[in-house]
């Protein structure tokens, strides 16, 4: 700063901008030179680069990552079939006449798809424990989460009858590391922003300049603190109106909107209104086997259209009245604050929270000004030109900022219960996260088919619900190697995950999941690898059911 009023100072006689601008930029550079000369800039971090180099060390052939980084790893936990990925142990002849005929048990896939679920989480939450955005980035915390993985597999493989191939151990990796990414990235730019001197510089350059100019052009020290208070102002203000309109839209759409003001059978029915309405087969898969995701891509596709479409003019009355708001308390704090000049910027800032923070303001090199009336005039001439910038803020900016709205909603709605029927992966509806000892239930089941069970020793997807099954003289085997059946009227006998859950004897069908599976019948044979045929045939009466009796019926669900 002292350096800019001195430079002005010496080139006052210069009207042209563009040799302001040259002037200024060669002397800045000498400046930065001088401040940065036994300081290294903080590169970028290259995590292509690292994942390779970390799997290779783990003995991983590089046209093996090549192969799993051209299939679809990203998708990893919402495959239907995982036999493909792996081979019996050598002992076992019939396992491997078995795996061959990609015939692996329906339990197995299910303990398959919860190992990557679980590895996923736990290495996210691994990853999350770093001090990246304050320590930065170091390769090792990738080399941590691939032994992770590895040693994951490496356990669950031991007493099962089969051994997964390299590639799956590569894909999980990857898939990792996909859902890693994101988080690494936005927390090293973080770390980057606060730490690297250069970036740090670079962003003052245009606030200097515009002091330099300032000065040039004979204006008073209260003048340019004056433009410099309102540049931290205006950073600040844009901020606090973005997240304050995030949280009352999300406030607003917790009240009003049909899918998010009442309890989470409500959710689920319009959640599945949505899949059926879109009639696409990966939407269904994926809520499937990964219910908890689609919900959040309901929840964000809604906030999106309710912002943007729907209910557009109302976020952006709601976006105005945050302005004004703002506004006032600014003036209000500017109207109050008293002292010399250092006191005044304290009681000032103090004012203004916790409505905005403002970022610190440094009083060296202005110690001069006593006139704080014409200082609040300045300000106030200042204050008006960024509450005409904010009323043009745009809602895309607001669903960018730090309280994005779809998040809030996302950390409300979905902080309750995912655990899934062992059986038809139906979601249970309990809205705790923890209802120990309360038992996991859901008021209608699905066919066991539409998640993969079948008969064993045939290529029959199951047809039947679970309130039926429970009623039947039937049994199932708990886990693909078990010896003894249990009989489906006991199957809470049969061990975790059995135990937990109370399934209602009540032979309850949903029309919704009979026209599910006539609808996508040839895609479910096709993601499984299995027919609904013989025992496991579709009843004619299921193919009368249109889209909307579908639909309706899921009001059926929401009246228990």
């Amino acid at each position: 700063l002292q350096k800019s009023k001195e430079l002005a100072h010496q080139l006052k006689c210069i009207d042209d901008e563009e040799e302001l601008k040259s002037q200024f930029s060669t002397v800045w550079s000498h400046w930065v030179k001088e401040l940065t000369s036994d300081t290294k800039p903080i590169e970028n971090i290259n995590l292509e680069k690292d994942q390779l180099v970390v799997l290779q060390e783990l003995g991983v052939e590089h046209k093996f990552i090549d192969e799993s980084k051209r299939n679809k790893y990203k998708n990893l936990s919402e495959h239907g079939d995982y036999s493909h990925y792996v081979t019996s142990k050598k002992s076992d002849c019939v396992f491997q006449q078995i795996v061959r005929f990609h015939d692996l048990p329906h339990t197995d896939q299910e303990l398959i798809r919860s190992l990557i679920n679980e590895v996923k989480q736990q290495c996210l939450e691994a990853i999350k424990s770093k001090p990246v955005a304050t320590r930065g980035y170091t390769s090792t915390y990738l080399q941590e989460l691939a032994k992770n993985v590895k040693q994951r597999v490496t356990e669950f493989e031991s007493g099962k009858k089969f051994t997964f191939k390299k590639e799956f151990t590569i894909d999980l990796s990857l898939h990792v590391f996909d859902r890693a990414k994101d988080w690494l990235l936005k927390s090293f730019k973080i770390y980057r922003d606060n730490n690297d001197v250069f970036t740090f510089l670079d962003s003052k350059k245009n606030e200097y300049y515009n002091i330099f100019r300032s000065f040039c052009k004979g204006s008073s020290s209260t003048v340019v603190f004056g433009e410099i208070m309102c540049e931290k102002l205006k950073v600040s203000a844009v901020e606090a109106v973005c997240n304050k309109t995030g949280v009352d839209i999300a406030g607003q759409m917790m009240c009003n909107f049909p899918a998010f003001n009442e309890n989470r059978l409500n959710l689920e029915k319009h959640v599945l209104t949505s899949l059926a309405e879109k009639e696409e087969f990966n939407r269904f898969t994926t809520y499937i086997r990964n219910p908890r995701a689609q919900v959040e891509a309901f929840i964000k596709e809604e906030v999106k259209k309710y912002m943007f479409t729907t209910q557009k003019v109302k976020a952006q009355n709601i976006l105005k009245k945050n302005v004004e708001e703002i506004s006032r308390v600014i003036s209000q704090a500017l109207f109050e604050a008293t002292g010399n000049i250092e006191m005044w910027v304290e009681e000032f800032s103090r004012k203004l929270k916790p409505k905005l923070i403002l970022d610190t303001v440094s009083c060296q090199n202005f110690s001069d000004i006593n006139n704080f009336d014409f200082l609040k005039e300045e300000i106030e001439k200042g204050l008006k030109r960024i509450t005409t910038e904010m009323s043009k803020l745009s809602l895309e900016k607001v669903n960018n900022c730090r309280q994005k709205p779809d998040q809030i909603l996302i950390d409300q709605l979905c902080n309750c219960c995912w655990e899934t029927c062992p059986f038809c992966a139906a979601v249970c509806t309990n809205t705790l996260k923890d209802h120990s000892p309360e038992k996991h239930s859901v008021p209608f089941h699905r066919p066991n088919g539409v998640s993969g069970w079948y008969y064993r020793g045939t290529d029959d997807l199951v047809i039947d619900f679970c309130t039926t099954l429970v009623t039947s003289e039937r049994r199932f085997r708990p886990k693909p190697d078990s010896e003894h059946k249990v009989p489906y009227k006991q199957y809470q006998t049969a061990g975790e995950p059995y135990a937990s859950w109370s399934i209602t004897a009540d032979k309850s069908m949903l029309a919704y999941w009979k026209w599910f599976v006539c609808r996508f019948q040839k895609e479910l044979e096709k993601d499984y690898n299995k027919k609904f045929q013989g025992g496991g045939e579709i009843p004619q009466d299921w193919k009368s059911f249109s889209q909307n009796e579908a639909i309706e019926s899921l009001n059926e669900m929401c009246s228990l």
